[in-house]
Parts: C-alpha cells; structure tokens; sequence
C-alpha cells in the first residue's frame, strides 16, 4: 500500500476502535464489545481480501452480487426475518444479524457505476442509459422500504443519483425521479404514522418533548451538556436514564456529551477530510468505472456520517443511519471496511501522467 492508502487505514481502524469505546461507554455491555470487535476484526480481514482480490474481480462478480443481495432482502421479509424495533431488517446466522440493506448501498454505487463505464455513449440516452440502472435502484429501494426502513433506501436512492449525476447525466433525466419521489414521499409519510411523528419532531421537538419529541430533545439536551470539552469519557448522564438507542443512531451525542464540542468536531472532520481527498483522487483518474466506484464509495461512507450527525442535532428527520464505524452494528462496521478495502485497490493502482519532452514528444509515465 502506499502512503495515503496506509494512512487511510490507520485512521478508520482509530475510529473504529474509538466507536469499540463509545459503543462500551454508551452502553456498559461488554456483549456488545466483544460482538463489535469481533465485527472489526472480520471487517478488517475483508478489508484485506477485496483489496487483494481487486476491484477488476470484483466487476466480473458483479451480477451474482446482485443476484445474491436481491435474494437476502427478499428473505428478510419472509419468517426467516428478524425484527428489531418495529423494523424487519436482519436475517440472523447464529449468534449474529445481516442486515442486507448495508450491502445493497454497496451493490448499488458498484453496478451504477459499472453501467456508466460500459454505456457512456448512451449516458445521454434516457431509455437506454438512465432507466435500467433506476430499475435496480427501484428493486433494492422498494424491498428496504418494505422492512420498513425508509433510511437507508433514501441512502440508495441517494447514492444512484450521485454517481449517475457525476457520469454525466443530463438534468433533465432526474426529473421523472423527482416527481415520482415526492409523490412517494407523501404516500410513506402517510401511511405509517412513526413517520408522521418523525416529521412533526423535526418540526418542533421542543412542542412534545415527552412524546414525538423525545428522541431529538434528550439528543440536543446531550450535546448541549457537553459544552466544549465535555463531562469526560463514560462520565455522561443521559444515556444512563435518558437517552434512546445511545449505542447506535445516536452515539454522536453521546460524543457529545462525554467529549464535547471538540470531539464532536474530530468526528465530524475526519469525515470532510477523508471525503476531500476522494474526491480528488478521483478527479485525477481517467479509468470511467475506477473514478464513479472510487467517488461512489466515498459518498457512501460520507453521507452515512452526515445523515447520522445531522439527526442528532435535529437538521434532518430520524432515519436510522448509523454513524459509519463508531455505531454499533457488524453489518456496516463490514461492509464499511469492504468499502475502503475497495477504495485502497484503486488508490494503488498507477495512474497516466502524460508529458511532453523538449522535442515536442508526448510520454507517458506510470505513478
């Protein structure tokens, strides 16, 4: 590995031991440890093997992937299926759960990004370059949507749209995906009546804070207790009494609390530094299917954190997005880790960098 692809390494396996501490912290549960670090460790050993593998192997694997991902989200919702929380997204295999939502976002940005490289002369084309890879979106949408998790297939959606947008995909082909889902939106919102809560909360959680309100109220009373500095780590009040679903979708305010502002901030940089530096990356890559994927990936991790962040300080509406590799749950901690292993093969890879010489001589060169 090179330089940057070792830093990356090193700087997610922190995070992710800091997440091992703040999912002990926020809990106590030494179980749940144990089970996080045990999803580390196969995330780390997956990290290794894909970036062993290669992504050009992984392309040729793509349709049993997606064979196989469609399979689990249908199985999710038969008997086999387990619920948690009123949502049935986990498939269990022993002592452990799947979630195979966290690795249709995975499958997604992988084929939508495999279809643009293998299309970009019809990129332009709405019939033939926009609606096939919609189609799958569509599928693995509407099979997470039916868990119920609205969350996470608004995360697909989101990672279709990005990655078809950065291909080069006119505007006006978005427009179809628009109408469609704000109709659907209002339909969702309507017919489960936690949504319309999740919504009002949003609105003004400060209006019922012992009802709807009470997620987003105990989280903004959490951050706001911990100041700059914070009570110090394992120190915070709200999670022991207080606060909901502490070791998951909001242990950022936990950070907050026991870490304060400044350790909020940390978090929240490590995530614009490491998104910054894809992009980058990505900007100097000629290979179509290597730039999408390794932009794709990026995005994932990025706008999880973002969403995550974002709804324990009440800027977005509860979604049930975890914060990449500090949440507890194995299935992201992996599929997470698969993504950066993904990310680190093509930042190994040589790139072109084109010269010309005194004589007027174009050379080309491999760094």
């Amino acid at each position: 590995m090179n330089f940057l692809s070792k830093l990356i390494f090193f700087v997610f396996l922190v995070l992710s031991l800091f997440g091992v501490a703040m999912v002990y912290s926020a809990s106590f549960d030494i179980s749940l440890v144990f089970k996080q670090l045990l999803s580390l460790t196969v995330g780390i050993i997956l990290f290794f093997v894909v970036n062993k593998i290669g992504i050009d192997k992984i392309k040729q694997l793509l349709i049993p992937i997606i064979v196989i991902n469609i399979f689990l989200l249908v199985l999710v919702l038969t008997p086999l299926g387990i619920e948690v929380n009123g949502s049935k997204a986990w498939i269990g295999i022993g002592p452990f759960n799947i979630q195979p939502s966290e690795f249709a976002k995975l499958t997604i940005v992988l084929y939508t990004a495999y279809f643009i490289s293998n299309r970009m002369d019809m990129v332009k084309d709405f019939k033939k370059g926009f609606v096939p890879p919609f189609l799958l979106m569509l599928i693995f949408a509407l099979l997470i949507n039916l868990e119920p998790d609205l969350g996470n297939a608004s995360v697909v959606a989101a990672l279709f749209l990005v990655i078809m947008f950065v291909g080069g995909t006119p505007l006006w082909h978005f427009l179809p995906l628009a109408t469609f889902s704000f109709i659907g939106f209002w339909i969702l919102l309507f017919t489960k009546s936690y949504r319309i809560k999740r919504l009002l909360a949003f609105i003004d959680p400060w209006k019922d804070p012992l009802g709807y309100g009470y997620n987003i109220t105990q989280s903004l009373i959490a951050h706001g207790r911990g100041y700059i500095w914070g009570v110090g780590f394992g120190n915070g009040n709200l999670k022991n009494y207080y606060l909901p679903e502490k070791h998951t979708d909001f242990i950022y305010s936990v950070i907050g609390e026991e870490l304060g502002i400044v350790g909020n901030l940390i978090v929240l940089f490590i995530f614009f530094a490491f998104f910054s530096v894809i992009i980058y990356k990505s900007m100097k890559i000629n290979d179509v299917f290597y730039k999408l994927v390794l932009f794709g990936l990026g995005f994932l991790i990025f706008i999880n954190a973002i969403i995550n962040m974002s709804v324990t300080l009440s800027l977005l509406p509860a979604t049930g997005v975890t914060l990449p590799f500090i949440s507890y749950g194995g299935t992201s901690m992996i599929v997470n880790w698969i993504a950066l292993g993904i990310i680190v093969n093509i930042l190994n890879k040589p790139t072109e960098v084109k010269k010309i010489d005194i004589q007027g001589k174009l050379i080309i060169s491999k760094t």
